[in-house]
């Protein structure tokens, strides 16, 4: 890149070069000045007092189910980045990702963060994709595919691929192929819940971080300590429907008004059993008390997060989920490239990035 152009990258904002809006407007400024206040910060004691925000907020403002934007935004960045980076001699979790053809752009990239940034020892790092419908082999169409995952399962003794059949079990296969056929890609949403919720239950670790794979981890964090405390990261979002259905099927209320969905949750086995305790059974049960066909008002992170919280208090650390939604991947790429600058200096006030394949500006490098 020219000069100039590079002092473009150094002189942007995260949000102006690589966000999805500009981030121009009153509101954006002051939300990314906090942000860059609270950086080093990582105070649990500041979280604290912005959760009892919303806490009196909900006892004394009006009666509605959620507080406006900028305050969910501004609770969620005043949790700590890292609050358990004191502890240790950590427990390995497993890496789980499960991940479809179009998400080979960005694997790689969400695997070497993550093996760099998860303070936690990484016992396993499962990868798991749908099986293609003959042999042994993933469902890819493109030819250039399979040399992608061969090169990137020899990066490191750890990884290990798995198929979507496999794990998800009989019941669950039999109600996917009654309800969609085969290959149907509606089926696509309420598979990927299942398929994170399965394997976390069949971890032989005690814990399990699940990694959507177009996101990147950007900043060290420490995800389980020895005693079972756990990070649970809180998002700006509200998705009313998930809340809906996870006090509808576990008798769980929403008391903290914002998100658990955030691209990427420990789950700690012993909790997702105590949630499905007949596993794929359970699961399927779930699945069918959705009020949706295709099962849109479950939500896999939300479900945990909201049944950790509420029967395993004492296990619940709260930290900040400080993600970038990006749908500039083929710029980042571009930018890393040129400028010789680490991920974490291209992004630096951010603890993470998504870049979703449906929202970037060039989907057609995808394979859409």
């Amino acid at each position: 890149m020219s000069k100039a152009g590079g002092d473009t990258v150094t002189k942007e904002s995260s949000r102006s070069r690589y966000g999805a809006q500009a981030g121009t407007t009153p509101l954006d400024r002051g939300l990314d000045n906090v942000r860059k206040l609270l950086r080093r910060s990582n105070s649990s004691a500041l979280g604290a007092v912005t959760r009892k925000i919303d806490r009196l907020a909900s006892l004394t403002g009006p009666k509605r189910n959620y507080l406006p934007l900028g305050m969910r935004a501004l609770i969620s960045i005043s949790q700590p980045q890292d609050p358990l980076r004191r502890a240790k001699e950590l427990p390995p979790i497993d890496l789980v990702v499960p991940f479809v053809e179009k998400d080979l752009r960005s694997l790689p990239l969400a695997l070497a963060h993550a093996t760099r940034n998860v303070r936690n020892p990484l016992a396993r790092i499962i990868l798991i994709t749908p099986r293609g419908s003959e042999g042994n082999e993933p469902r890819f169409t493109r030819d250039e595919s399979a040399g992608i995952l061969s090169l990137l399962l020899n990066t490191d003794p750890r990884i290990e691929l798995r198929f979507d059949q496999d794990i998800l079990g009989a019941p669950l296969l039999a109600e996917l192929d009654e309800r969609f056929g085969r290959g149907d890609r509606n089926a696509g949403w309420v598979t990927q819940q299942l398929i994170k919720l399965s394997a976390a239950l069949q971890s032989t670790a005690s814990a399990s971080l699940v990694l959507d794979a177009d996101t990147l981890l950007l900043t060290p964090k420490t995800w389980l300590r020895s005693d079972q405390a756990q990070l649970l990261q809180l998002a700006n979002e509200y998705h009313s429907s998930f809340m809906h259905h996870v006090k509808k099927f576990f008798g769980v209320p929403k008391k903290l008004r914002l998100s658990f969905v955030t691209h990427h949750q420990l789950m700690q086995r012993e909790v997702v059993e105590k949630m499905f305790p007949d596993g794929s059974h359970s699961l399927l049960t779930w699945w069918k008390s959705s009020t949706d066909p295709i099962g849109r008002d479950l939500g896999d992170y939300e479900a945990y997060g909201s049944f950790l919280a509420h029967h395993y208090p004492e296990r619940v650390v709260y930290g900040s989920f400080a993600n970038l939604f990006s749908p500039h991947l083929s710029r980042f790429l571009r930018d890393t490239a040129s400028s010789g600058k680490e991920s974490h200096e291209l992004i630096p006030d951010y603890c993470s990035v998504s870049f979703h394949s449906w929202a970037q500006v060039d989907r057609t490098e995808f394979g859409n």
